[in-house]
């Protein structure tokens, strides 16, 4: 159908809404596996509020989305059909659209994105289109797993009726449980529903006057629609993310699959019309590949960042590091190197790397698709899932191997497990730590002598390579190490060995080999070339890891995935890292925290990534994650009763978690009053410690005992364990009227207005979370703010000798098991709210009439 009646309802000249690009499927297809796989490709559902409320199921295929309109929406319901109207194609950027069409316009009403993520067709798209029926998997946020879309019988395909059905598979739900149109009606981009979207009205789109409110429509491939993408100045230098090594490739469709390039990694910097083109080791080779950097110049961006790898190809398609050497060498073929981009940093004033990667990699897929000129850049094409059918058709093919990565990472310097390499055949780096002499008619040497370090540091003797070498190479090689030759060798563990040629240990060599000996020499090596953007220094034993331990952990029996997926990236800490800090003080954390309900902060890809807050446990949340129904007929929201529970709200990214102040058992009657002092920046840490300890006198006068806790900013909070008497009516009349009282005695210190114009210069004294539904960071809970920062419960004198606000981030913080702890007589000193004490507060924050200053 293509973009032909999306055009005709559109006037171009008075809209911004572009036009879209159309694109051969065929040329977005995997280059490298014998049996091709269709490349990752978005899908978007848009519950869409018209004139009758239908949800709109749109697959992108051939540079458009393919639309249907459902109008009961998806089911979960294995078999359960609903029907699916086909209509217009719309560009790739209306799967970013949320907002409001005005009356009068195409399709008025509002629309929220209700599900989003990648699609990947079984068997032939096309083919399965136009015989009526398609077979897919989904991988979004709410529908995954196995679909059909088939088409029923009628006269005009382009107006096709088709039925929309749930696979049978893990991702099935039976009957019983309620459609997930019905418990999941927020948006996935925002939070949103329908009425916000309604009410906001932030994003208006009309197809005469362009989007209203919300600034001009966004191409394809515009960096601000990712998330987590923010305004940064270029980047003068980066460190690239590097692969971990591992065995075997992992399953599952939160991983996508590259072929692993046999070539230069180069990073490249375009900014005011000039590419600039940096190896590894930071060294510039923009001079070296002088037409490449030209063809990466002519981009359509102003400026950008760029990850990839400096190729030649061979007759059957293959990147050949020694093809790459030999254009290098010969200076000249040099219009045969190819770019292959495989990810985008930063994009016309926006760092991308918070990101998830398949979104990085839609933003590259559309730069590059807009290359002018003969190709010389080019898009790493990838496959969502398939792991191990994937590796095998590369192996089969006859390439170095494979790599794995997240899907939903952000860009991550240094070496991580959020990206995997699997090799066909074993390959690495070698530092050159000597050579032979040649013998009979060869030239140059006989062999070189290799070496790399091993875990402790030691340069190791590794054995020699005798084959792989022309007669160009050994002439050269000899010419380059006569010049490092030295008396003793540089190794930790030199062999034997008479005639031997040492050197310094400066020139890196490229080997593959069949395997490891028993005495850590390689066997039946072959020379690839000279690694010219590496270190020796840096060279080291890389030993294939077992994928269990790339792609997964346990802590108290919850499995975690990705667990070196960095949640904190200025400390470096990982999932895998908080999971064991909740395991280690959870003896003292539990207590504050089970049997109430939750709202989370989660941040699924860490503090520099999108982060929100959810007090719904939808099928987001994990099943070993209790639920408590808050309010009849409404969702039940998350609880956490064990420390398995705990550590699985890890495995999501909950990096915060808020309690009530009441327990699940009996909502009604709050067992907690929290008074959070809360200073403006300008305050002193000394007064928030007045204002606390001055707090806690006048609570121990209406025989209630205070307790205090860091929030993990500036301010601390006070806390009064209640027996379950007093209602939520109560309890929040009476903290009011206690923060009230001590504005009253220095209003010019204190506020008990949320407003920050009233709060200059002040103490902020909130006694709003002590009302149903609002919450309070738990103890022990880490902050999502850098330095991982934890709510964490002192004694009173030691907030007393306090100097600054108690600081310390969950590496600290379970030095603290060790020690008494301060909140141990928390459940001991439960008191009731006495009416006596409703009704003194109640007077004493009364202004006084009549009254004279002393």
């Amino acid at each position: 159908m293509g973009l032909r009646e999306y055009e005709r309802k559109r006037d171009f000249a008075r809209t911004p809404e572009p036009r879209g690009r159309r694109k051969s499927l065929a040329r977005r297809t995997a280059k490298a596996p014998r049996r091709r796989a269709v490349a990752a490709l978005q899908f978007v559902v848009q519950q869409h509020a018209a004139r009758s409320m239908h949800w709109d199921f749109r697959l992108e295929l051939d540079g458009v989305l393919k639309s249907w309109a459902v109008p009961k929406g998806p089911s979960l319901v294995a078999g359960e059909r609903r029907m699916a109207a086909q209509t217009e194609d719309h560009p790739l950027e209306y799967a970013g659209f949320e907002g409001v069409i005005p009356k009068g316009e195409y399709g008025a009403g509002t629309i929220v994105v209700w599900d989003r993520g990648f699609w990947q067709p079984i068997g032939d798209p096309r083919r399965g289109l136009a015989k009526g029926k398609l077979d897919f998997t989904l991988a979004g946020e709410k529908l995954r797993g196995r679909w059909h879309l088939v088409r029923m019988k009628s006269g005009d395909r382009s107006r096709a009726s088709w039925l929309l059905l749930k696979g049978r598979d893990e991702q099935a739900r039976p009957k019983s449980v309620a459609p997930v149109v019905e418990r999941e009606t927020r948006s996935v981009l925002t939070g949103r529903g329908l009425e916000e979207v309604a009410r906001d009205a932030d994003r208006v789109w009309s197809s005469r006057s362009g989007e209203v409110g919300g600034g001009s429509v966004r191409a394809p491939g515009d960096p601000a629609a990712l998330p987590g993408s923010q305004r940064a100045r270029l980047p003068r230098e980066i460190s690239l993310q590097l692969a971990t090594l591992v065995d075997t490739p992992p399953d599952g469709l939160e991983w996508l699959h590259e072929i692993k390039l046999d070539g230069y990694r180069i990073a490249v910097r375009i900014e005011r019309g000039a590419a600039r083109l940096v190896t590894r080791n930071g060294l510039d080779w923009t001079d070296r590949f002088s037409a490449l950097s030209e063809a990466l110049a002519a981009l359509p961006a102003h400026s950008a960042l760029l990850d990839g790898e400096a190729v030649v190809f061979d007759r059957d398609g293959r990147t050949r590091f020694q093809a790459l050497q030999n254009a290098l060498g010969a200076k000249r073929s040099l219009d045969a190197v190819y770019y292959v981009a495989f990810d985008c940093l930063y994009l016309d004033g926006r760092d991308v790397r918070a990101a998830p990667l398949l979104e990085r990699k839609q933003l590259l897929r559309a730069l590059v698709a807009r290359a002018p000129g003969d190709g010389l850049v080019r898009f790493s094409e990838h496959v969502v899932g398939q792991g191990a059918q994937f590796f095998a058709a590369a192996c089969e093919r006859g390439v170095e191997g494979v790599v794995a990565k997240r899907v939903d990472a952000p860009y991550r310097p240094g070496r991580s497990r959020a990206w995997l390499k699997i090799r066909c055949s074993k390959r690495q780096e070698f530092a050159i730590v000597g050579f032979t002499e040649p013998a009979g008619s060869r030239i140059g040497l006989g062999a070189l002598l290799i070496g790399a370090r091993d875990e402790t540091g030691a340069l190791r003797y590794s054995g020699k390579v005798g084959t792989g070498f022309d007669t160009g190479t050994l002439r050269s090689l000899r010419a380059k190490l006569d010049r490092l030759e030295r008396k003793r060798p540089a190794l930790d563990d030199p062999p034997r060995m008479r005639g031997a040629h040492w050197v310094a240990p400066k020139l890196v060599a490229e080997v593959s080999f069949t395997e490891w000996t028993s005495d850590r020499r390689v066997r039946h090596p072959v020379f690839l070339g000279l690694r010219e953007d590496k270190s020796a220094a840096e060279v080291r034993v890389e030993r294939e890891q077992p994928i269990a331990r790339a792609a997964g952990n346990e802590v108290a029996g919850v499995r975690l995935s990705s667990p070196d997926r960095v949640y904190y990236p200025d400390l470096g800490v990982t999932k895998r890292e908080l999971a064991a800090y909740y395991e280690s003080v959870a003896e003292r954390a539990l207590p504050g925290l089970v049997g109430r309900p939750l709202m989370l902060r989660r941040c699924p890809e860490g503090i520099d990534g999108a982060c929100f807050y959810q007090k719904h446990a939808n099928e987001s949340i994990p099943e070993s994650v209790a639920r408590v129904r808050v309010r009849a007929g409404d969702r039940p929201y998350a609880m956490v009763n064990d420390l398995a529970g705990l550590v699985s709200l890890v495995q999501i990214g909950a990096l915060e978690l808020h309690v009530w102040g009441a327990r699940a058992d009996r909502l009604d009657r709050p067992d907690l009053v929290v008074f959070d002092i809360d200073p403006d920046s300008a305050v002193p840490w000394s007064r928030v410690v007045e204002t606390a300890t001055a707090l806690r006198a006048y609570l121990a006068e209406l025989e209630l005992t205070a307790f205090t806790r860091t929030t993990g900013g500036k301010g601390v909070h006070v806390v009064v364990p209640l027996v379950r008497r007093a209602s939520w009516d109560e309890v929040r009349g009476f903290s009011k009227a206690v923060a009230q009282r001590f504005v009253r005695l220095a209003p010019d210190r204190f506020t008990s207005v949320m407003s920050k114009s009233q709060r200059k210069g002040k103490i902020y004294i909130d006694w709003v979370r002590n009302t149903r539904e609002a919450t309070a960071i738990a103890c022990y809970s880490p902050r999502a703010r850098p330095g991982a920062p934890v709510a964490i419960p002192i004694a009173w004198d030691e907030l007393e000798a306090s100097s600054a606000p108690p600081r310390e981030s969950v590496r600290e913080v379970p030095r603290r098991m060790a020690a008494p702890d301060p909140w141990a007589d928390f459940e001991a000193a439960r008191r009731p709210l006495t009416r006596a004490a409703l009704a003194r507060v109640e007077a004493s924050s009364r202004p006084r009439r009549n009254s004279r200053r002393s």
